[in-house]
């Protein structure tokens, strides 16, 4: 208790102005975080995405500004004691692996831009709509179950940043608010490929012709501001051999981002009721 006594009043006395420094950039920091989290809290005007945005994004700069300040107000120490202190930093970096890659995660998604927040991104075997992206770690709402569905399943996924160094990064909506839609169906050979093609393509363009000319006209602008080729926005099928028993439509549309399960729905059900229609009881 004694040697414990005699280390702070040490402290106390070499390190009196850095302490208090310290104390003061961690409370201003914190105060800074409760205003901006009250203002965003209080103006409902803004949309709940943009005000989510808005405190991640504080939030991150915050932390980074804190450990920025703690270093320039500690520098000097710190360099006193850089030499002495070799062999345990790196021990310190065996032993911080993991953190550091996550943070270099952090710094790779932000300077490649792969994913901001509410985009929909599949990272290995993850995949959902991004609603919280930390130093350490991302958080997504879960899309699923399977690969083609497009409902939330109500399970929130949190995958460190690091993943990000080893994987592939897909972002479901890079085109925006309307997006390349594919759908496919497979069928048996006892429906007439020729015959399936046509209510497919009758059935898309009866649910798609109304966001044609939107998609049209955002495929352009997105061309302009990325300078890449867009693909045609009218319904398309294709068709592929599975084996001997089955081939299947291969559908893409071009719909709102936030309608592609209600859409795909709607086409599905139209073709299956034309291409089964119920057979009357004799």
């Amino acid at each position: 208790m004694q040697d414990l006594l005699e280390l702070i009043h040490q402290l106390r006395t070499d390190y009196s102005h850095e302490i208090v420094r310290s104390l003061m950039l961690v409370a201003v920091l914190l105060l800074i975080r409760v205003v901006v989290g009250r203002i965003l809290s209080s103006n409902v005007s803004v949309p709940v995405e943009e005000r989510r945005r808005w405190s991640i994004s504080t939030r991150n700069f915050l932390f980074i500004s804190g450990l920025a300040g703690i270093g320039m107000i500690w520098a000097n120490e710190l360099q006193t004691i850089a030499v002495s202190m070799l062999a345990f930093a790196a021990a310190l970096i065996l032993a911080t692996k993991e953190l550091i890659l996550c943070v270099s995660g952090f710094v790779v998604r932000h300077a490649s831009n792969s994913y901001s927040l509410g985009d929909h991104i599949e990272v290995g075997s993850i995949r959902g709509r991004v609603v919280d992206i930390g130093l350490l770690s991302t958080t997504v709402m879960e899309i699923g179950p399977q690969h083609n569905a497009h409902q939330m399943t109500g399970r929130a996924l949190t995958f460190p940043n690091s993943l990000l160094l080893s994987n592939a990064v897909i972002r479901e909506n890079y085109m925006g608010d309307y997006v390349m839609h594919i759908i496919n169906i497979p069928m048996g050979y006892h429906i007439p490929p020729s015959r399936a093609q046509r209510l497919l393509l009758e059935a898309a363009e009866q649910h798609c012709q109304q966001h044609v000319e939107a998609a049209r006209e955002h495929m352009e602008r997105m061309a302009e501001r990325y300078l890449v080729d867009t693909p045609s926005v009218e319904p398309r099928i294709g068709m592929q051999a599975v084996d001997e028993k089955r081939y299947q439509l291969i559908l893409r549309i071009a719909i709102p981002a936030k309608e592609r399960q209600r859409i795909e729905q709607a086409i599905i059900h139209q073709f299956m009721e034309q291409c089964y229609p119920d057979i009357p009881a004799k």
